[in-house]
């Protein structure tokens, strides 16, 4: 699906190339879009080597009053596969305002967040994932006797939360809007002084060995399938995320964990083999928040614009490419630096943004695949050697200014896709341009359709044609500084 933008909005459209039965005479085509003369670097893609499963994409519905509303119509824009951004992952906040959840959540859809189930509802139409996370429990239950921070779950109301946070997830059920997923806890390792729980890593250890399972019974949902129950997640860390170790080296509590959630906050740099790597009992990981903003009035009107879109883009490449993780969640999904704008900082109210149009590369192209191995080779633009200095680099920073290329396969093998990008520094004056780059796919991949969508400053997502080389087995693109660029081989 491609997405091209126009002075009137947004028109989403499908390019496909199809390619079976045409006659190609060279590697380059004479589209007038395409760079003549030879390729200086080639991408290897090596569906041979598989990575972590890429669940998907998506942001938060932050539920605090200081936040603005992310109403059905924001949702459908951002999660729609065909007319909006494809995302396919939603957080949403547990409120902690009652020891009884219906009556909060009653409270919820009266008040503040008035399609909080249809915002659900709608993610779930469309195959996507919703994931439950609470900031506190009920101060009724907390050594502090507050919801704010700080305090912790006193011991004898483990199992009255557990069934709390199995309520939850029953009355969603009954409402028509299941979740995939439910979090314990918040940043159970950070102290705050809003909304907030802490817990140490044998609390919750101990917490899954005396309630287990504890959303079995009540129905979850996710990918278009019906569950028995809703899957369970750890307190979600935010830094380093060791603070799960003890649940997850113990078997009778790690068997009760489906999901681990870490955030990127801090301790950036992390693959939590911990998590990935147990022989029997692999979990999944996700980042389930990041955020980043320039932190003043002064900076805020910039985080909207495109040369501050590469600190998500690296951001995302962090979680997806480096650290492994599974599922990339986003902060506010409606914020002036986030995916669609709330009318602040030069940003009108539910139009997307750079960084929405950014995340829809990753969502449209990556989710629901394996990543699989990339390697390049050649010289850039200006001459230089292509190395881990301007390709692919290991660096953690959000301002990297190495080109990226991430490829993915799709289960069943039929379908290759990558996203590639270029990002520059803030001011826009340095970054890698990688020139006319082939795209070199495994032997036997015959290419039979091809899709591409491009995003650069001032022109969003829009439609390209695929220059395919005669061997149908590979391709030619070109990366100059500053774009995104995805592809979708299909053979």
């Amino acid at each position: 699906m491609i997405i091209n933008k126009n002075s009137s909005g947004i028109i989403f459209l499908i390019l496909t190339v199809i390619v079976s039965g045409l006659n190609f005479s060279a590697c380059i085509s004479n589209s007038a879009s395409a760079e003549s003369g030879e390729p200086n670097a080639v991408i290897i893609v090596d569906t041979n080597t598989r990575y972590q499963y890429v669940r998907g994409f998506g942001g938060m519905d932050v539920g605090w009053s200081n936040f603005p509303e992310t109403n059905a119509g924001d949702t459908e824009l951002m999660y729609n596969p065909d007319t909006g951004l494809g995302l396919n992952i939603l957080r949403i906040m547990i409120m902690p305002e009652n020891t009884d959840i219906n009556i909060t959540m009653s409270q919820l859809v009266s008040g503040s967040r008035p399609d909080y189930y249809e915002n659900v509802k709608i993610v779930n139409r469309y195959g996507g994932y919703v994931l439950a996370s609470p900031w506190s429990p009920p101060a009724a239950w907390k050594s502090n006797n507050s919801t704010s921070g700080n305090g912790r779950l006193r011991t004898e109301y483990y199992q009255d939360y557990a069934d709390y946070l199995k309520a939850f997830a029953m009355n969603m059920h009954q409402n028509g809007a299941p979740v995939y997923a439910v979090s314990i806890q918040n940043e159970p390792n950070y102290e705050v002084t809003y909304d907030g729980c802490l817990w140490s890593n044998n609390e919750m250890r101990d917490f899954f060995l005396q309630t287990g399972h504890f959303t079995d019974g009540a129905p979850g949902f996710g990918g278009g399938t019906a569950l028995p129950s809703a899957l369970t997640m750890n307190g979600e860390s935010a830094n380093h995320p060791n603070i799960n170790d003890a649940a997850l080296n113990n078997a009778e509590s790690r068997a009760v964990i489906d999901l681990i959630g870490r955030h990127t906050y801090g301790n950036r740099r992390i693959r939590y083999g911990n998590a990935h790597d147990h022989p029997t009992d692999p979990k999944e990981v996700w980042m389930t928040e990041h955020n980043i903003n320039s932190g003043n009035n002064d900076g805020y009107p910039l985080d909207s614009t495109w040369n501050l879109v590469w600190k998500f883009m690296n951001d995302v490449d962090l979680s997806i490419r480096l650290n492994d993780e599974n599922a990339y969640i986003w902060w506010a999904a409606k914020r002036f630096y986030s995916f669609i704008g709330d009318g602040r900082f030069n940003t009108d109210d539910g139009k997307i943004l750079p960084r929405g149009y950014a995340i829809s590369h990753y969502a449209k192209f990556a989710k629901e695949t394996y990543r699989v191995n990339v390697t390049a080779s050649g010289r850039t633009a200006g001459g230089d050697t292509v190395s881990s200095r301007n390709f692919n680099s290991s660096q953690n920073d959000l301002d990297n200014i190495s080109a990226r290329a991430t490829a993915f396969v799709s289960p069943d093998g039929n379908v290759i896709s990558l996203v590639l990008f270029t990002p520059t520094s803030q001011n826009g004056a340095t970054g890698a341009d990688m020139g006319i780059v082939k795209i070199q796919l495994p032997d036997g991949f015959i290419i039979r359709e091809a899709e591409a969508m491009r995003s650069s400053l001032n022109n969003y997502a829009a439609q390209e044609e695929v220059n395919i080389c005669e061997d149908r087995n590979s391709a030619i693109v070109r990366l100059p500084r500053s774009n995104i660029l995805s592809l979708r081989f299909t053979r």
